[in-house]
Parts: structure tokens; sequence; C-alpha cells
């Protein structure tokens, strides 16, 4: 094993990707009232793919930076997505975790834990909360398709990282070419 680990810092770094690109996204179908919502993905790979403490890491530094720009207050998504990839971590042992077709349900379930989590916490912030459940529902919708979507690429992506820098996912010990 090296003595160095950066597979948190892979992972991180192809969540940041994600993150800006769903931001983009964001921006362009803005005047669509629909906001795309990505966290369960952030937490799919860590959880299913990397050991413990590289996957709680990345999670944890995702949800700081999810946190630094979004309108939640400090440490609510620190706090869900620590409480996700516990869950998947906690139960990934009586699943296959190497297709993507277990990472897209994963991230599905999440996201869909996550969004529901913030709607209950920050709905009374709403001027109109009862007018607000319609909004939500439209981008959970919109939401969970994208994610249904892109999951088997996101997945890839971080798969061929990992390849492009010679580490096993799992064990981030040396692979070679």
């Amino acid at each position: 094993m090296r003595r160095y680990d950066p597979r948190w810092v892979i992972v991180t770094l192809a969540n940041l990707l994600l993150w800006w690109l769903a931001c983009l996204t964001n921006h362009y179908i803005a005047n669509l009232a629909v906001h795309l919502y990505l966290g369960g993905l952030f937490v799919a790979y860590g959880a299913l793919r990397l050991d413990a403490r590289s996957g709680l890491l990345a999670t944890v530094l995702t949800a700081l930076l999810v946190d630094a720009v979004e309108p939640v207050p400090f440490g609510t998504s620190l706090f869900l997505f620590t409480l996700v990839h516990v869950t998947v971590l906690y139960g990934r042992h009586r699943f296959p975790r190497e297709g993507a077709v277990f990472a897209v349900v994963v991230a599905l379930l999440a996201n869909l834990f996550l969004i529901i989590a913030l709607s209950f916490l920050l709905v009374g912030a709403n001027p109109r909360p009862g007018t607000a459940w319609l909004r939500i529902f439209a981008d959970l919708l919109f939401s969970q398709l994208v994610i249904a979507l892109i999951t088997p690429w996101f997945i890839a992506l971080q798969d061929r990282a990992m390849e492009f820098a010679e580490i096993h996912p799992e064990t981030g010990r040396h692979v070679a070419r």
C-alpha cells in the first residue's frame, strides 16, 4: 500500500466536477423553474467502492463544499451526507457493489432521502409552505430522472480516474497497467 492514499482526493475532485456541471445546468434551466439536486450521487461512489476511511473523508469534504455555497444552515449537508454514507456503508456488504445498476439504485434512494430531509428541514422558511410542495415534487422528479441517466457515466468516470492513477478503489493498492 502506498504511504499516501489519494483515493479520497480523486473522488472529491470528481464530485467537484459534477457539482460544477450541476450548477451550470441549474443556471441554464433557471427559467424553467426547476432545480437539479444531485446530493445522492455525491455519496454513492465513496460509500460503495472505497474503504470506510477514504470514502467518509471524500463524503465529508464534498459535504463541506456543498454547505459552503448552498443556501442551507452550515452543517446541514455535512450531517445528511454523512448519515447517508454511514447507512450505505453499513449495508453495502449485502449487495453487489461493482455494477452500475446497484449504484443507480443507491444514488436514487440516497437522493430521495436527502431531498425529503432537506424539504422538511427548510420548507418552513418558505413564505408559502403549502405551495412549495409542488415545486419540491417537480424538482425531485427531475433530479431523479437526471440521476438515473448520468449515474453510470459518473461511476465510470470515477473508475477511470482510479485506473489512471493506477489505484484499486477498494484496497488502495497500486495496480499495474
